[in-house]
C-alpha cells in the first residue's frame, strides 16, 4: 500500500530531482518540510554569518591602523550586509516552491525569489549608506577636512545610489534588463533636468567650489541679496549655511556662490592683518599756516613731539599737514600695527565741501570684538587731538525747527 507513497526519480543530467507521491498526506508533509527546511536555513545562516563577520571585523577593527574599518564599524556597515545570506537562500529556494504541484504554494515561488530579490538591492543600499556616513566620520578626523569638504560629493553619491537601486528595483519587478530603462532614461533628460535643475547647477558649484578652494568650513563670506553676512557652518550639494553674527541661520544655494560677487574674509584671517579705513572731515576754514603759539603747545603737548615727525620748516607746513605727519608717526610707532603692510594718512576727495583726512593702515587683530576695541581706540586719540592742532571737525547743521 505504501508502494507509491513516495518515489524520487532523478533527471537525465543527474541535475535535478524529482519526487512524486501519490498520498496528499505525505505531499503536504514534504512540502511543509521544505518550507520548514527554508526558513531553518535562511534563519541559521543569518546568525551563523552575522557572527562569523562581526568576530572577524571587530578583531580587525582593534588594530590602530585599521581607523577606517572602525568608523564601518560604529556605523553597523556589516550588520546591514548579514541580511544577504537569508535572502540570497531564499531567492535561491524560489525555484523549488515553483515545482510543486500545489497551486498555492508553486504561485508563491516566483514572488519570493522577486520579494528576496529586491530585498537584496534594499541591503545592499543600506550598507552602502552607512559606508559613506563612514567615510564622513573618518574623513572629519583629516586636517584638510575644514579646508577641502567632501559633503556635496557624499550626496552626489548618496543620489547614484538611490537611482542605482530604483532601476535595479524596477528591473527584477518587470524582468527586465537594466540596460533597457537606462535607454529610456536617456530619452528622459530634458524632463530631468528641467525636474533637478537645481540639484544639477549645487552639483556643478560644488565641483568648482572644491576644485578652486572658493569656499571652506569656518569662512566669514558676505552674500549680497541673502542678508547673509557670518560664518560658513555647512556646505552640501545644493545650500550652504551661513550663521550670521546675530546668531540667524541663512541658506543660500551654491550657485549663488559662483553667479552673485561673494566676498570671503579668508584671506584678510590668513594674512594676519585687518584693514583700518576711516576718514576724518574737517571745516576747511580752521586749515591755516601755525603760529608761534601753536608751534610751542605742539611742541609741550604731544608725544611724541614735533620735532620727532615734523621737519625743521614747520612754518611752511599747515596745521592739517602736522596732524597728517603726527598721525603717521604716532601709527607707525603703535605695536598693533603691521608693517609689512601699507600705512598711508593722506587727504582725499570729499562729496562735501569740507576738507577730508583718511586714516589707511592695518593691524595685526582679526578677530572681531578685539578689533572693533583695538580701531576704536586708535580713533578715538586722532579725533582726540584734533583741537590741539588748532582744527575743527566737520559737521553738518540742520535748521532748527520752528516753534509753534
Amino acid at each position: 500500500m505504501f508502494d507509491n507513497a513516495l518515489r524520487i526519480e532523478s533527471g537525465p543530467d543527474w541535475h535535478h530531482f524529482h519526487v512524486y507521491t501519490d498520498s496528499e498526506f505525505v505531499a503536504i508533509l514534504l512540502v511543509v518540510a521544505l518550507l520548514v527546511a527554508i526558513l531553518l536555513a535562511s534563519t541559521i545562516c543569518y546568525y551563523l554569518t552575522r557572527s562569523i563577520l562581526l568576530l572577524i571585523v571587530s578583531r580587525l577593527a582593534r588594530q590602530e591602523r585599521h581607523k577606517w574599518l572602525q568608523a564601518a564599524e560604529r556605523h553597523k556597515v556589516f550588520h546591514r550586509l548579514a541580511p544577504l545570506v537569508p535572502a540570497a537562500i531564499v531567492y535561491a529556494a524560489g525555484p523549488l516552491l515553483s515545482g510543486i504541484t500545489f497551486p498555492l504554494i508553486a504561485a508563491l515561488g516566483h514572488p519570493l525569489s522577486v520579494l528576496a530579490a529586491c530585498y537584496m538591492v534594499y541591503t545592499v543600499l543600506r550598507a552602502a549608506l552607512a559606508f559613506l556616513d563612514s567615510v564622513s566620520e573618518r574623513y572629519s578626523h583629516f586636517p584638510s577636512a575644514s579646508e577641502r569638504p567632501i559633503k556635496s560629493f557624499l550626496q552626489i553619491a548618496t543620489i547614484v545610489l538611490y537611482v542605482i537601486a530604483l532601476i535595479a528595483v524596477i528591473s527584477v519587478l518587470l524582468e527586465r534588463s537594466p540596460a533597457y530603462f537606462l535607454t529610456g532614461l536617456s530619452a528622459m533628460t530634458a524632463l530631468l533636468i528641467i525636474i533637478f535643475r537645481e540639484t544639477l547647477l549645487g552639483f556643478v558649484a560644488s565641483i568648482q567650489l572644491a576644485a578652486y578652494d572658493m569656499l571652506r568650513v569656518g569662512d566669514w563670506i558676505e552674500v549680497p541679496g541673502f542678508v547673509a553676512d557670518g560664518t560658513v557652518i555647512d556646505i552640501a550639494l545644493n545650500t550652504i549655511k551661513v550663521q550670521n553674527f546675530d546668531n540667524s541661520i541663512v541658506m543660500v544655494p551654491s550657485y549663488v556662490l559662483l553667479t552673485n560677487g561673494v566676498k570671503n574674509w579668508r584671506g584678510m584671517t590668513e594674512s594676519g592683518g585687518r584693514r583700518v579705513k576711516h576718514s576724518i572731515h574737517f571745516d576747511a576754514d580752521t586749515v591755516r599756516f601755525p603760529d608761534e603759539a601753536l608751534l610751542a603747545r605742539l611742541h609741550s603737548d604731544i608725544d611724541p613731539p614735533l620735532t620727532a615727525f615734523a621737519p625743521a620748516d614747520t612754518q611752511r607746513r599747515t596745521n592739517l599737514g602736522l596732524y597728517r605727519l603726527y598721525l603717521s608717526a604716532h601709527f607707525r610707532a603703535h605695536p598693533a600695527i603691521r608693517h609689512d603692510m601699507p600705512v598711508v594718512i593722506r587727504q582725499v576727495q570729499s562729496s562735501q565741501p569740507v576738507v577730508a583726512l583718511e586714516i589707511f593702515l592695518y593691524v595685526d587683530e582679526t578677530s572681531w570684538e578685539p578689533y572693533e576695541i583695538l580701531q576704536s581706540d586708535m580713533l578715538d586719540h586722532a579725533y582726540g587731538l584734533v583741537p590741539l592742532f588748532g582744527l575743527r571737525c566737520w559737521q553738518q547743521e540742520y535748521p532748527t525747527p520752528r516753534q509753534p
